[in-house]
């Protein structure tokens, strides 16, 4: 039997425990292949939706720029094109130089180079599949940051077949996006949610945690506290054959689903930095995850481990309202 989630409805459903207010105006719209919420408060209803258009757009140009599906995306081009050296506008190579960082500090759990494992399984379509032992070796010899190199002034030079892909980081990185065109339009309270990558300013927000097994359980309520939530998770795409969960997040250095975790919450000041930070603890496992975790002092996490079970950094229970 196979089973496909395109994206985490469920933690998105968590997220009408948001506090509601009579002055709060709430929209939704599908980008980057999920739902996206913004929620204002304080303002005159036109100004309200004025701000939440332009909030829109931004997660639109934002998702053309990153996409792997449009032949107009710089992402696309550099996948698809046939020259080696490719120079890229200066916001997505300045994404790299960040992924770059990351790799280097998580020993390699979070790569962006796993476009050809992700056409290997099939995450790029409606149908995943587990490849043969074949087709996954030809993905993961051409998978792996080994194969990019940053060459400064917007020069990427990448092995041919190789191929990046941000779906670990584009989402956080547009609603941090979103959230800066709210402010740039007055907004002083508002919540952004791209399919469970969550950013908070101004006011009191409850956002709740999606238990990864049952999409009507919370395994917590937070308020963020002006801050940003995202989460990973083995039950937002995936598939089942022979009774086993195959799922969207790959351990770069097997290229099989990673193991360990059911999910990954982060706390962070900014939504890509959650984002990307979810999704290398993920990889890494809980044990190792909290320990990579201790070089971000200000980062909180919570974990459920292949078993079920939490844990969480230290400072998580400050921010857990039930």
């Amino acid at each position: 039997m196979f089973v496909l989630a395109l994206f985490s409805v469920g933690f998105y459903l968590a997220l009408q425990f948001a506090k509601k207010e009579e002055d709060t105006v709430t929209r939704t719209q599908i980008a980057l292949g999920t739902l996206i919420e913004v929620q204002v408060r304080g303002l005159e209803r036109a100004d309200a939706d004025a701000a939440i258009n332009a909030a829109f757009a931004e997660v639109r140009r934002v998702d053309t720029l990153f996409s792997t599906y449009k032949p107009e995306s710089p992402v696309w081009k550099l996948n698809h094109g046939d020259d080696t050296l490719v120079v890229l506008p200066s916001e997505v190579y300045a994404l790299l130089l960040w992924c770059d960082t990351l790799w280097q500090r998580s020993g390699g759990a979070f790569d962006v180079a796993v476009q050809p494992l992700i056409e290997a399984w099939g995450f790029d379509g409606e149908h995943p599949a587990v490849p043969s032992a074949d087709r996954l070796a030809s993905a993961l010899a051409l998978s792996g940051w080994r194969h990019i190199v940053l060459a400064g002034d917007g020069r990427v030079r990448k092995s041919r077949g190789a191929g990046v892909n941000f779906g670990a980081i584009a989402k956080g990185y547009a609603v941090d996006r979103a959230v800066a065109v709210l402010r740039e339009r007055g907004v002083t309270e508002a919540l952004v949610n791209a399919g469970g990558e969550i950013r908070a300013t101004g006011g009191s927000w409850q956002v709740g945690i999606q238990h990864p097994r049952s999409a009507s359980e919370l395994l917590a309520v937070i308020d963020p506290q002006g801050r940003s939530v995202a989460t990973s998770g083995d039950y937002e795409q995936f598939f089942e054959a022979d009774g086993k969960r195959y799922h969207h997040i790959f351990h770069p250095a097997t290229g099989m689903p990673a193991a360990g975790c059911q999910s990954v919450s982060v706390i962070a000041d900014d939504d890509m930095a959650a984002d990307a930070l979810a999704t290398a603890v993920f990889v890494l496992g809980p044990d190792a995850g909290l320990e990579f975790l201790q070089q971000y002092p200000d980062i909180e996490a919570l974990i459920v481990d292949s078993l079920g079970v939490a844990h969480s950094t230290p400072g998580f229970e400050r921010y857990r309202t039930r």
